[in-house]
């Protein structure tokens, strides 16, 4: 059975199990994100040994020749000794310009955007907390003529990421970024198809950037956004969203509540359901759904029952 050495401590690990799961499972701390090898949040490197290819996939060039590797894909074929990785050869600094309460539960966090990063609207980031590599994956907001990068953060019970940056987090502090990751993203080749925009929560967060992508390019047909909450207190970029359909003659926004009364033009109902109104016979829409991912998968389902192509439908999904 391999041995993993991490901190001064050594771990059994099978090969039939991660090595991220195999070491935490026995006490150790290793950081983490989506578990699936999407967002990279448990990049380690491999100090001595040699890592299985395949715990590599996905990861820069320049990292794979240091060693790096991913915990949450590495099921390990031999001792390995690991560290956590050098933070300056990995990730972006940038600098929190502001924090504020959007409501009880959300926070607008906003930051510096450095010369040297770029991205699509609608892609996502991991933020790393320097002092000790706690990594957690969101969504940009913003788009890149707005000169700073803007991310939602819902505050979960016990959340570690989210009542840091709520509590602690302060204007002035330094955070780290990866690179921009995800195609959920507006493409040109969609100006003249009907665009479909719906999330939940923090889903708003990609969708907002989506939004503000399509109307920057001219975007000449229909754009119908559907913002779900569980109540009205929940559509917290409600008076923005609504200014905005007020200036394009195109952009539909509806609001949507789970319970309670719906605020005016909006719709009550669980956010899927009320999607197929919408579509008519899906023929030629473009679909862009981001949230919970039950939300998502349900949502989904509806837009290709009802004709949605499935190359055209693209999806956030939340863990």
């Amino acid at each position: 059975m391999p041995t993993i050495t991490y901190q001064g401590n050594s771990y059994e690990c099978s090969s039939e199990q991660t090595l991220l799961d195999g070491v935490n499972s026995q006490g150790a701390n290793l950081p983490y994100g989506c578990r699936s090898g999407l967002c990279q949040g448990c990049l380690v490197k491999a100090v001595k040994g040699i890592p299985p290819a395949s715990a590599q996939m996905g990861i820069k060039p320049t990292l794979k020749e240091k060693g790096y590797f991913l915990s949450c894909l590495c099921k390990p074929e031999s001792d390995l000794e690991i560290s956590r990785p050098d933070r300056r050869d990995e990730y972006i600094p940038v600098t929190v310009s502001k924090i504020e309460q959007l409501n009880p539960s959300i926070i607008r966090l906003v930051t510096t955007s450095p010369d040297n990063f770029s991205y699509k609207p609608g892609q996502f980031v991991n933020i790393i907390r320097s002092g000790d590599g706690l990594a957690r994956s969101y969504s940009l907001a913003s788009v890149p003529d707005d000169g700073q990068l803007e991310f939602h953060i819902r505050l979960l019970p016990d959340g570690k990421m989210s009542g840091w940056i709520a509590n602690e987090l302060k204007s002035g502090d330094e955070l780290l970024l990866s690179e921009a990751m995800g195609d959920c993203c507006y493409r040109n080749a969609y100006a003249d198809r009907p665009l479909l925009l719906a999330g939940t929560g923090t889903g708003l967060a990609p969708l907002y950037g989506i939004l503000r992508d399509a109307l920057s390019f001219g975007h000449r047909r229909e754009i119908t956004l559907l913002h779900g909450g569980l109540s009205s207190d929940d559509l917290y970029l409600h008076t923005a969203l609504s200014e905005l359909a007020a200036e394009h003659d195109n952009l539909s926004y509806i609001p949507c509540v789970l319970h309670g009364e719906a605020p005016e033009n909006g719709l009550s109902g669980s956010i899927d359901t009320l999607i197929p109104a919408q579509l008519g016979s899906g023929d030629d829409w473009a679909a862009f759904l981001c949230g919970d991912a039950a939300i998502v998968t349900a949502m989904r389902r509806n837009c290709f029952r009802h004709g949605v192509d499935e190359n055209s439908i693209h999806s956030d999904t939340f863990g």
